[in-house]
């Protein structure tokens, strides 16, 4: 495939296109020079003995493209190497790393070794789902304004009624992005939302689902409309045609470089949380809702377990089982049918995927702890411009937050430079995009 340069990648092509191009190109090499190969459909990674690729290598260089070695973790633990092929024309140089995703994926074996998956690797179906509010809706504000004035504040958290929580700045489009080039191995992707739906998403994309609230909250009647996250995640269990396994995204979260499922699922199917330095217990602010629902979270495992809870969890992607959501709804119904109820942030919620989950996964056996590089950039906070300037320059991180803990609609430049970044680092259209 030919591909043109006569204008801006967002305006000519996509992330399916771009990365066609440089497998087939990279099929085409190997083929002439009579190269024998397999190709794994799932994880998108073509396969070859350890021999074959330095001739292979030393093919595809005399044509130009270009190689970046990447994580062995972007296939699978039998793998030697993995590396990024890609043809220059176009990338530039510099952009090779941070766009290892698009590249064709190819994993060197050890010579005369089966490629079939390791022991270790985890082989089963991954789903993902987001949850995603459209604030500027007029019908939502409508809505967002009736609820904040009847509903009473008693309980309440004292930032769930600020508007500024629920601005969108398109992170969910670039979200995507970065799943489709990094993780196109996920089956599914659930979106839930309060009956919208994103003017540039594709709809026609049977890869993608759009899922209304009052599909999965078990009482609609009594819990909708909400705007409370932690509310809705408790029911995202619920959705139909849900996998065991999924991981549950923000729309805040952005996948950095090519990653296989295990980085998020051990071989048996034990999810890999990541865990954060901090204690709750010493936070500096123990009023923030999610160091209150921390506390929430300890009690019931001290109560259910007889052991606590400590540390709080990074603000990444979250891999889950959907039968440890059974077990939660089932053993801290009263806790889960409370939470599901406030329409705003309480402060006696719990907080089921990004944390509750991860510690009853641990305690049924079937959770760790795992590291993820990792990077959290606070869009108000302070050196702004040199957190994103790392984040382009950088290797590429496995995961990345830009989260907005207060609004910085008074500067809205900041905003702006990290959409540049965005654009940057994900500078082609998903397959979910008209």
């Amino acid at each position: 495939m030919a591909l043109s340069t006569n204008r801006s990648p967002q305006d000519t092509l996509k992330i399916a296109q771009v990365r066609s191009a440089n497998v087939d190109g990279t099929w085409a090499i190997a083929n002439k020079a009579g190269i024998a190969y397999s190709h794994d459909p799932v994880l998108g990674v073509s396969v070859v003995s350890k021999s074959d690729w330095g001739r292979l290598a030393e093919e595809l260089s005399s044509s130009e493209f270009k190689m970046v070695k990447i994580d062995s973790v972007a296939a699978s633990y039998g793998a030697l190497q993995v590396w990024s092929v890609q043809t220059p024309r176009f990338d530039n140089a510099r952009a090779q790393r941070r766009h290892s995703g698009l590249g064709a994926i190819w994993a060197v074996y050890s010579d005369e070794k089966s490629s079939v998956p390791d022991i270790q690797d985890f082989t089963e179906p991954v789903d993902a789902v987001y949850t995603w509010v459209d604030s500027s809706d007029p019908d939502w504000q409508t809505s967002y304004s009736q609820f904040k004035n009847s509903v009473p504040a008693a309980g309440s958290h004292p930032t769930s009624r600020d508007i500024a929580r629920y601005t969108s700045r398109d992170e969910l489009k670039y979200s995507l992005r970065s799943l489709e080039m990094n993780m196109p191995w996920i089956r599914q992707i659930y979106l839930v939302t309060a009956g919208q739906t994103p003017k540039w998403l594709d709809t026609s994309n049977t890869k993608i689902k759009v899922i209304d609230h009052a599909e999965i909250f078990e009482s609609p009647e009594d819990c909708l409309p909400t705007f409370n996250s932690h509310a809705i995640e408790t029911q995202i269990s619920r959705i139909s045609g849900l996998s065991e396994h999924f991981i549950y995204v923000n729309d805040d979260i952005f996948f950095g470089r090519p990653m296989s499922p295990n980085v998020f699922f051990t071989g048996s199917g034990s999810v890999k949380y990541s865990l954060a330095k901090a204690h709750y217990a010493e936070a500096s602010n123990p009023r923030l809702a999610v160091n209150l629902a921390a506390k929430l979270n300890a009690e019931l495992i001290e109560a259910k377990y007889g052991k606590t809870t400590a540390r709080k969890f990074k603000h990444v992607a979250h891999p889950q089982r959907r039968s440890i959501h059974k077990l939660i709804n089932k053993a801290f119904s009263a806790e889960v049918q409370e939470t599901a109820k406030h329409k705003f942030r309480h402060v006696n919620d719990v907080s089921v995927p990004s944390a509750l989950a991860h510690y009853v996964a641990a305690a049924e056996g079937v959770g760790v702890p795992a590291d993820i590089d990792y990077a959290y950039v606070d869009l108000g906070g302070n050196h702004l411009p040199m957190n994103l300037y790392r984040l382009v320059r950088g290797r590429g991180m496995q995961m990345f937050c830009l989260n907005e803990v207060a609004s910085v609609s008074e500067n809205e430049k900041r905003g702006q430079l990290a959409k540049r970044v965005l654009d940057d680092l994900f500078p082609y259209k998903s397959s979910f995009e008209k």
